[in-house]
């Protein structure tokens, strides 16, 4: 066997063999001249320089080594950024379906347009900067819009087609959180008892489950009757254009069932238990849900503008469910193991206003219970003086 001298040079019988890293992959090629110091020299100062070119971004396999099967198959050069988005692409096929939906509509929308035809190594920080600052968008998309950008030139980067990634400077912005915008329980048994006159049994069901146990929507369409128990639903997964995955935090949890919550899971039994694995199932086709959108097109929104309720999306149930339990005096590091929070941290910041306001309003009551009690602990010492 050979022995290894030098990194990346390897004696091979009466041959020498050169590996290095190239567009993701370890290549190796053997020279077939004899391995004498001179020439390991010889293929040390070819490695290098293939690897300088690497870097440079002008490497052409067929240069190099024209008898290779990698060099007379043609691999496809990477010269565009267009061609570096559709080989990132097709190397990461096996990412969540709803990402790679994401990243593409990004790609089509915000960058292939400006940048598909642009040489990849003369792609510039300024010029990824100048083309964000035009764009009229939330702080939190513009962070979206650089993922798939500053994944495709680090890959690029890695596999020694640039030199360096300049998307890899540029820095996220500080998104606000949205505040959450939930309903009062009078709103919330009016949209119901819409829905209840209105629509089929199984809508009243799915919606007063999604305001009372606080589960996401997307975590509402994957809920399986096989982890409904008679105090608690666990909660495995959720369900993202279509396409099963784990939960927001990637873990498990178990959300106890108040009695509105299980008054829906009892009715909605007679509906789908002997008929498909999952708890909720579009009423009119009987197939299960692919995302919330029809839900709230057909039921949600009909039924916020017949009330005269300003328009929310139907993640609020989530929120109101969290503003309900903490307003009614619930721990909030019970609500936070409900929601399934990833610490006590996000509920805090999220809710602070609604915990605020419960704490205040308990406060308040114990003055007022104070106040105006029958006897007060004044009036009896006074008595027991006189």
């Amino acid at each position: 066997m050979g022995q290894r001298r030098e990194t990346g040079i390897e004696e091979r019988g009466n041959s020498i063999r050169v590996s290095f890293q190239w567009r993701g992959a370890r290549c190796r090629e053997t020279i077939n001249i004899p391995p004498t110091k001179s020439n390991m020299q010889y293929a040390a100062g070819l490695r290098a320089e293939i690897l300088r070119k690497i870097g440079l971004g002008t490497f052409d396999y067929a240069d190099y080594f024209p008898e290779s099967p990698k060099a007379q198959a043609g691999v496809k050069k990477i010269d565009t950024f267009a061609d570096a988005s559709d080989t990132w692409l097709k190397a990461n096929s096996q990412l969540a379906k709803s990402s790679l939906t994401t990243y593409q509509k990004h790609l089509n929308k915000h960058w292939l347009p400006k940048f598909g035809k642009h040489k990849i190594t003369e792609i510039t920080y300024t010029e990824l900067m100048a083309h964000l600052a035009d764009l009229k968008v939330t702080p939190k998309t513009r962070n979206n819009i650089v993922i798939p950008m500053r994944r495709i030139l680090d890959a690029a980067f890695l596999d020694g087609i640039i030199a360096s990634n300049p998307a890899a400077r540029i820095r996220n912005v500080k998104a606000q959180r949205p505040e959450p915008d939930p309903f009062t329980i009078n709103e919330v048994n009016l949209i119901l008892e819409h829905i209840k006159t209105t629509y089929n049994e199984q809508v009243l069901n799915y919606f007063e489950f999604g305001f009372f146990s606080g589960l996401r929507t997307s975590e509402l369409i994957d809920l399986k009757w096989g982890d409904v128990e008679e105090t608690l639903v666990v909660v495995r997964s959720a369900k993202v254009e279509g396409e099963s995955k784990t939960t927001k935090t990637n873990q498990v949890r178990f959300v106890e069932l108040n009695a509105r919550a299980k008054a829906a899971l009892a009715r909605q039994k007679a509906h789908t238990k002997l008929k498909s694995v999952y708890v909720f199932l579009n009423p009119i086709t009987e197939t299960t849900w692919n995302d919330q959108r029809s839900q709230s097109k057909v039921y949600w929104t009909p039924t916020l503008k017949q009330l005269k309720l300003h328009h929310r999306n139907p993640y609020q149930m989530r929120h109101t469910f969290a503003t309900l339990m903490l307003m009614a005096g619930a721990n909030p590091m019970w609500v936070a193991r409900q929601l399934g929070h990833a610490n006590m941290k996000i509920t805090l910041e999220v809710y602070s206003k609604w915990i605020d306001l419960a704490d205040k309003s308990r406060e308040l009551d114990k003055v007022n219970n104070a106040l105006f009690a029958p006897n007060l602990p004044q009036e009896k010492a006074s008595t027991a003086e006189s």
